[in-house]
């Protein structure tokens, strides 16, 4: 994937890669935007809460930070409908049986938490504006600005 961004972006020299584990980076600078997707849904809950105030902390002034990963249900319902409609849809994907199965066994490990609480968490780490720009079942891209 970072391969893939390098070539995308080729042409503009301003954009900085880090391949790191974000837990325990130690950034020393500061940046206009952050990028997160499909990762942290893997962190504990309060994990997650130290990594979004690390990311405010690290994000200039106006700055933005993206997050775009699986949620939890706010319901046992919605919760049981979302992984329903996700397992049918990998089901239907064209993937092995091989690889079906090891998605089965990946999710056991997830942590997600609702939208609501993680946009509670990014207003509690510093972030004034603070909203989510899309949500389909149990994936959503949260978004927050310094």
């Amino acid at each position: 994937m970072l391969n893939v961004a390098k070539l995308r972006f080729r042409d503009f020299t301003n954009v900085h890669y880090i391949a790191a584990d974000y837990t325990d980076f130690n950034f020393e600078k500061q940046y206009d935007i952050i990028i997160s997707a499909l990762s942290i849904h893997h962190l504990s809950h309060e994990e997650k809460q130290q990594l979004f105030k690390k990311c405010f902390s690290v994000l200039k002034i106006n700055g933005i930070f993206i997050n775009a990963d699986q949620v939890l249900g706010t319901t046992p319902f919605t919760e049981s409908l979302n992984k329903e409609l996700w397992r049918h849809s990998i089901e239907k994907s064209g993937l092995a049986k091989e690889d079906i199965l090891s998605c089965y066994e990946r999710i056991k490990l997830d942590k997600e938490a609702t939208l609501v609480q993680q946009l509670t968490w990014l207003q509690e780490a510093g972030f004034s504006n603070v909203d989510c720009a899309y949500k389909h079942f149990h994936f959503a891209v949260m978004y927050a600005k310094k």
